[in-house]
């Protein structure tokens, strides 16, 4: 441990002498002090000086952008996130992360910047949700404007858990739909059916039948899902609901494997439902097996067809 330390002291004092000017030294050898910079980081990170080493990775994805090497510098940066993220410093690891994404898609290399962003929303999600969330998002984006939706599942997978967690139904919802769309272009087909049947089930959760059957109405539009056993398992679990009776709606989810195949946090939802008035939520629906979504009524108690 001392001879790691020692070693660690050693390297940094000789690459900080590299980069700072003095009476003797008017050109900064960033070429030389950025790999002493990494060792020290490494050293100080192994012997637990934490501080210490968050400080060499910083440092040296300064002397990696010196040095006109972007991905070098993300790979720092992310390094210099991991050890603020072992430290408690949400702030920094957002900012650690935010830039070692950025950097990497400077590079033209957006696959690598999705995976940095999604590493640095993981790590925040507990201290900082709503950093975690825009982190996905961001993830989210790059992936799909550099059209590699075929390797964009497992963030949004991890999106979507993040946002239910934090009981964000209608944004669930949205990343639920994005994730539908992405997994057509990709030919996911499997996936992408679950997706909206995720998000009837997430709307349901919520206690908004309304918003869930037009979501449902909506992906009938879209073929793969409209032939689906999802699809199928949607429309028993709204017949179930029309019935107004909980056993119907548990019974119906309990012997379906549709509901069990779900992504982990959206199954988990399913096993709770029904959640909310459930004559209410009967009644959005048409109620008695009316199969159908309830018009609205104007305050002169006639139906609204506008």
């Amino acid at each position: 441990m001392g001879d790691r330390l020692g070693e660690a002291e050693r390297l940094w004092k000789e690459a900080t002498k590299l980069t700072t000017p003095g009476l003797l030294r008017w050109s900064l050898d960033w070429e030389q002090a950025t790999p002493m910079f990494e060792r020290a980081g490494q050293l100080f990170r192994q012997a637990g000086a934490n501080a210490r080493a968050k400080e060499c990775y910083e440092r040296a994805a300064v002397g990696q952008e010196r040095q006109k090497s972007g991905w070098h510098a993300a790979k720092a940066m992310e390094k210099a996130g991991e050890v603020a993220a072992a430290m408690g410093l949400w702030e920094e690891v957002e900012q650690h992360y935010s830039r070692a994404a950025e950097l990497f898609a400077e590079e033209g290399r957006p696959t690598a910047a999705a995976e940095a962003a999604a590493r640095g929303a993981r790590a925040l999600e507990e201290q900082r949700p709503e950093a975690s969330t825009l982190m996905y998002r961001r993830a989210v984006e790059w992936l799909e404007d550099a059209g590699k939706d075929a390797l964009a599942g497992d963030v949004f997978r991890q999106a979507i858990a993040q946002l239910l967690r934090a009981e964000k139904w209608a944004d669930a919802v949205s990343m639920l739909l994005r994730f539908a769309a992405s997994c057509d272009g990709a030919g996911a087909r499997n996936s992408q059916c679950k997706a909206y049947l995720g998000a009837v089930v997430v709307w349901l959760y919520a206690g908004k039948a309304n918003d869930a059957w037009i979501t449902y109405q909506d992906a009938l539009a879209v073929e793969t899902f409209s032939s689906s056993d999802e699809a199928f398992a949607a429309d028993a679990l709204f017949d179930a609901y029309r019935s107004g009776e909980a056993a119907a709606i548990q019974g119906t989810i309990k012997h379906s494997p549709v509901f069990t195949n779900l992504d982990n946090q959206v199954a988990r939802l399913a096993r709770k439902l029904p959640q909310g008035d459930l004559a209410v939520l009967a009644a959005q629906l048409g109620g008695g097996g009316g199969g159908g979504l309830e018009l609205p009524v104007n305050e002169e108690g006639e139906e609204d067809l506008t």
